[in-house]
């Protein structure tokens, strides 16, 4: 294929291979002159973050003094390059009483960046996140061809447009088969603006596959659209990595039901009815993220949501549909009212107050601000119909099932298990499990079906009401795909 966009990967994946090797350098200066001329420190990086190691009675011979739970700011680190920790935190100091054996301090670094790695400075850049395991998005959003120095063209790539701006989301690995997240923009921006993006970016991609990529990240920072080789770069650790088994879609019908309904799998494959998310309806994903701190918000919690326990799973999900009914609604909230004028629904709160005030000598009536304030407020949706709202703005049909379970929505905010299958007397732990786990997958089926129809997605999501029946023991007469 000609003129496929070509990119540099090579260099910034062997420089963080050897970045993380354990190396020894020296301490140059710090902001407290703490660890000014301090040798022999040893730099490793262990577990998202980096650890510095050095001798205790180096400190001492300086007459300086340092005590874990200390926070050093910009310390200059001299390894062949020059380095700067924003920040390092004393976390152990380990003194050892025996002649001979030296004493070390133990500093646990989140931040590094080269000397001369300015954040206001505009630049082009590449983040880097190094994965434990494949990201695989090939059936669920439209790839793009490209080409690397690596030597080879794949599709393990993602275009996204975001306000004239074009985004490379690239699935990369070494010769060695290890994996990697790249993120890159054409566009010169600051530091704070491109990460901000390329953090939407991951919440989107953790959102639709499944994975939410972290742990730790590199930044690189280049001169000019090519991206051939960095001139500065910053290392950050980064939210934990999250790895669920729930995604909203997959156009691969044998991926969820081949073990279920062969057959059903065969003839939607035949028919090839189901479809990735497109390329522009990923970028219009992104870009909600980006535009809308709520929207983020939202699919942030589904995320989190999608690996907690089966009851705070379920409550998860009702906070973020909620959440998710608020941002679709918007402005529309006032035509949705029951009064749908606002002068009648003055005058019609001014009578209620009148009838209200000839029971100002009641001696039953104990609480008159109450009173009042449900007065004032009789106007507002109910919760219940808040949260039917949007599906019906959408024009998306909600079943019967769907109604029972965000008529729950109250017991998952208090904590308590609803009672789906009406069972008298006391339940078993089973039970109630199962009713959480029946809840938490029509719950996510909902609101896939409202994220991504809000986004413009025409097309299937996987109905887990049905695929997991088995799981859930709660039958339900659907397909194992919802349009929306």
């Amino acid at each position: 294929m000609k003129n496929l966009p070509f990119f540099y990967n090579k260099e910034p994946i062997k420089f963080i291979k050897k970045f993380e090797k354990t190396s020894t350098g020296s301490f140059t200066k710090s902001n407290s002159n703490v660890l000014s001329d301090i040798s022999n420190v040893k730099l490793s990086y262990k577990k998202k973050e980096f650890v510095a190691e050095f001798n205790y009675f180096d400190i001492l011979s300086k007459e300086r003094t340092i005590s874990t739970g200390n926070q050093i700011k910009n310390v200059y680190f001299k390894n062949k390059k020059e380095l700067i920790f924003d920040n390092m935190f004393v976390g152990g100091i380990s003194v050892s009483s025996k002649k001979g054996e030296t004493s070390s301090v133990k500093g646990y670094i989140g931040r590094i960046q080269s000397a001369n790695f300015k954040e206001n400075n505009k630049q082009y850049y590449k983040l880097v996140v190094p994965l434990k395991k494949k990201l695989d998005f090939f059936f669920v959003i439209e790839g793009s061809h490209y080409s690397n120095d690596f030597g080879f063209n794949s599709t393990s790539s993602i275009k996204t447009e975001l306000s004239n701006e074009t985004f490379f989301i690239i699935n990369e690995k070494d010769k060695n088969k290890k994996e990697f997240l790249i993120i890159e923009s054409n566009t010169k921006q600051t530091f704070e603006e491109f990460s901000n993006k390329t953090f939407s970016i991951r919440v989107v991609l953790g959102y639709t596959t499944g994975l939410f990529s972290g742990n730790r990240g590199y930044y690189f920072g280049y001169n000019d659209k090519e991206k051939k080789s960095f001139i500065n770069f910053r290392f950050d650790k980064l939210r934990n990595e999250t790895r669920g088994f729930l995604n909203p879609t997959n156009s691969n019908p044998y991926s969820w039901i081949r073990n279920i309904d062969r057959d059903k799998a065969e003839k939607l494959y035949k028919s090839n009815s189901l479809k990735p998310i497109s390329s522009i309806t990923f970028s219009t994903l992104c870009n909600k993220a980006i535009e809308d701190d709520d929207f983020l918000s939202v699919l942030l919690l589904i995320i989190e949501s999608n690996t907690a326990s089966l009851i705070f799973k379920s409550g998860g999900y009702s906070i973020a549909l909620e959440s998710l009914a608020d941002i679709i609604i918007g402005d529309k909230k006032e035509k949705l009212s029951p009064i749908t004028s606002k002068s009648e629904n003055k005058k019609f709160r001014e009578d209620l107050m009148c009838v209200l005030n000839k029971y100002r000598e009641n001696e039953h009536f104990q609480d008159f601000e109450t009173l009042e304030g449900r007065i004032n407020q009789i106007n507002q949706v109910t919760n219940r119909e808040r949260l039917k709202m949007p599906f019906k703005i959408l024009d998306i049909e909600l079943l019967e099932e769907d109604i029972k379970v965000i008529n729950s929505r109250n017991d998952f905010l208090h904590g308590r298990v609803p009672n789906y299958r009406n069972i008298e007397g006391i339940r078993s732990i089973d039970s109630k499990d199962k009713d959480l786990y029946y809840a938490s997958v029509r719950l996510y089926t909902l609101l896939n079906m409202l994220i991504l129809k809000y986004v413009g997605y025409e097309n299937y999501v996987l109905n887990f009401s049905k695929i997991f029946e088995n799981g859930t023991t709660y039958l339900v007469d659907e397909d194992f795909h919802r349009k929306v």
